[in-house]
């Protein structure tokens, strides 16, 4: 059993009444809308009173901010910027100093933003030049017709039947750091998240399968890539200023590798080459088939630096599996029932994957929950246009937050409780599929997905086998962001060994 996070944490007074949203028929969701506001906010395992585990939580405004304190709240931690009003309401218009902002929450708005109308849609150039300082023509950055030639040539390197070749890597990575935890000694204390970035860090192993030991100073740069901007990146400020100093010193760091990379590309264009078809591999030899001319040096350097740092971004979510776990004994349970009868011990391989059912579903609730990137679905809108029925003036800045999204109250039932029961099969078939956005969705989907997904199937699968995380009591948990989802201060907990090995 689990203990008890003690101190200053209040229980929820009241439940507002049901409420229920349909639209065309074509999908309807029934909520429960909890208290209004989360009071400090900063919440662990403390028992509401339903007996439930209320979870990690930033303070929510009751009512919309100021502008001045709107920036000065959002440049610590944008999560608690964000008022009652948005979990309550499906299309929100708010106007700023700097012009109009609609936050989308409905699906249907989302859907004609990021699917049917997506070229009126660009994302903002204020947050993509950062992007570009790091990784200059990588699909971070890029837009239009350069980022559809580099999604059609990447696709097929990322697609399920070809990330399958990389299952035994990345099941050493999870086998590496299980080994290092079973050396702690009993009972100490360590931070779930600095230790999980030994093996998010690592992770860019599996864009470049090499020995080299030179290498490991760029995976240790990819895995704090990128760097995360600020309040100043919303408004039209001119990139000379000395403020985005520190972006271009970023730019000049990824291209002190350029020798390195430029020799690992090299290794892999000739013939023969006689080592495992990693994911540079595959991005050399894009396009092939097709007998399109494939992507030149420059842009293989780029998206190699931007895949291997986007596989750093899309594993966060594995801080947040083990406080969750930690804290639902019941979840903790079945999952360990799972894994018994699917693995017996064992790594998963292929064949197990599309048995590891409930496993998959503890995922998508703690994304769904602790979405990877959190708020930065952000749009401007290029011309005039509709949305949900209302007129959507050119230049307006639209927002679709996951975050919001996914602890909408017209959305999802008890939107703030840990339940992944709600991604079974019935379930996700009733639910719109713009209702659940953690890569986003349509042609800017994360072109990662599957392998980071597959990668964290893999490492839940083979920890929790091995071992038990608990939290350490006594401490408090908040969720803070701009671009990555993190616990501010981290998380504490203990590992207790549960067998004594996995089987060969």
């Amino acid at each position: 059993m689990f203990s008890a996070v003690a101190g200053g944490v209040n229980r929820l007074a009241a439940a507002a009444p049901r409420a229920v949203f349909a639209r065309h028929g074509r999908w309807v969701s029934v909520a429960r809308a909890v208290a209004a506001g989360t009071g400090a906010g900063v919440m662990t395992t403390a028992e509401d009173v339903e007996g439930r585990p209320r979870l990690a939580l930033p303070p929510r405004p009751a009512r919309p901010l100021s502008t001045l304190k709107l920036l000065r709240i959002a440049r610590a931690n944008s999560l608690a910027a964000w008022d009652q009003q948005l979990f309550d309401e499906l299309v929100v218009e708010r106007r700023f100093v700097w012009g109009r902002l609609f936050v989308i929450s409905d699906p249907d708005g989302i859907r004609r933003v990021l699917q049917d109308n997506v070229d009126n849609y660009p994302r903002l150039k204020a947050i993509r030049r950062i992007f570009e300082f790091g990784a200059g023509s990588g699909m971070l950055c890029a837009e239009g017709e350069t980022r559809r030639r580099h999604r059609r040539l990447i696709n097929p390197t990322l697609d399920h039947r070809a990330i399958l070749a990389d299952l035994p890597a990345l099941g050493e990575l999870a086998e590496e750091l299980a080994r290092h935890l079973a050396r702690l000694p009993p009972a100490q204390e360590i931070d779930i998240g600095q230790t999980l970035a030994h093996l998010i860090t690592a992770s860019s192993r599996h864009v470049f399968t090499t020995g080299d030991r030179d290498i490991e100073p760029m995976l240790d740069r990819m895995g704090h890539f990128p760097l995360e901007p600020s309040i100043l990146h919303f408004l039209p400020v001119p990139r000379w200023l000395p403020y985005f100093r520190r972006y271009r010193a970023s730019r000049a760091e990824a291209q002190r590798f350029t020798p390195m990379l430029d020799r690992l590309i090299a290794a892999r264009q000739r013939e023969p080459y006689d080592g495992r078809p990693d994911l540079l591999w595959r991005l050399v030899h894009a396009g092939e088939r097709n007998g399109d001319a494939g992507l030149s040096r420059a842009e293989l350097r780029d998206e190699a630096i931007t895949l291997g740092a986007t596989s750093s971004t899309t594993l966060r979510p594995l801080t947040w599996v083990w406080y969750l776990l930690a804290t639902h004994p019941r979840v903790e349970a079945r999952l360990q029932a799972e894994l018994a009868e699917v693995l017996g011990g064992r790594v998963p391989t292929a064949d197990d994957l599309p048995r590891l059912v409930y496993l998959r579903q503890v995922l998508d609730e703690t994304m769904r929950l602790y979405p990877p990137l959190p708020v930065m679905i952000l749009r401007r809108a290029a011309a005039a246009d509709r949305l949900c029925g209302r007129p959507v003036p050119r230049r307006s800045m639209i927002a679709i937050m996951p975050w919001v999204l996914h602890r909408h109250r017209k959305l999802w039932q008890e939107p703030d409780r840990f339940d992944p029961a709600r991604f079974g099969a019935a379930q996700v078939a009733a639910r719109s599929r713009y209702a659940y956005l953690p890569f986003s969705i349509g042609p800017h989907v994360c072109v990662g997905a599957s392998l980071a997904v597959m990668q964290m199937v893999v490492a839940v699968a083979v920890l929790a086998q091995r071992f038990r995380f608990r939290l350490v009591p006594g401490q408090a948990v908040e969720p803070t962001a701009w671009i990555n989802l993190r616990p501010r201060g981290g998380i504490r907990m203990t590992v207790e060994p549960r067998i004594a090995a996995l089987a060969a």
